[in-house]
């Protein structure tokens, strides 16, 4: 019987290649990390379509409404939508209708940014204890023929001190006061 015993040269060939399958063997078992779960970015809040710098009841009967379109476009037209209150938290109908809500209109045009300023309604509601209002929300007609309406959310309130009177809402947040 012929036996040889592998030469040196050989062996180091043959060591070589079982290295090289036990590292392919060992990389291929490796579970792959879990990816890192991203948190997810919460989208950028839009910005305001109205600002309003002051609003407030005058003699027991009108409002008064400065704002600024904080639109890209030309509004046409603005209709706010109002609830007003008594100094003990009563509401005051719409004189006109006798509903809940009156529906301030003013018209344009509106360039956007441009400031509307001391627009005042007479006669609006009618109560000698009329103490505040609350804006409720907009609904804006664009030049465009376009129509939105918007919650008190979607506009900057930007006069705080004169939002807080728990009688027009609890939070103060969106309120007038005399």
């Amino acid at each position: 019987m012929n036996t040889q015993t592998p030469s040196t040269p050989n062996l180091l060939k043959l060591g070589g290649l079982f290295a090289a399958t036990l590292l392919l063997a060992a990389c291929a078992s490796k579970p792959e990390p879990e990816p890192v779960a991203e948190k997810p970015v919460a989208p950028p809040k839009p910005k305001p379509v109205l600002l309003i710098s002051f609003h407030a009841p005058q003699d027991n009967s009108a409002a008064q409404i400065n704002f600024t379109n904080g639109t890209d476009k030309t509004l046409q037209y603005v209709m706010f939508k109002t609830t007003a209150y008594t100094g003990k938290g009563d509401l005051v109908p719409s004189k006109k209708s006798g509903r809940p809500n009156a529906w301030l209109r003013v018209a344009g045009p509106f360039a956007p940014n441009e400031v509307v300023g001391k627009k005042v309604w007479p006669k609006v509601w009618q109560h000698p204890d009329l103490s505040c209002f609350r804006i409720e929300g907009a609904e804006l007609i664009f030049a465009d023929q376009s129509v939105e309406y918007h919650g008190v959310e979607r506009m900057a309130l930007l006069n705080q001190s004169a939002f807080r009177n728990s009688a027009c809402g609890g939070d103060g947040l969106n309120t007038a006061a005399q």
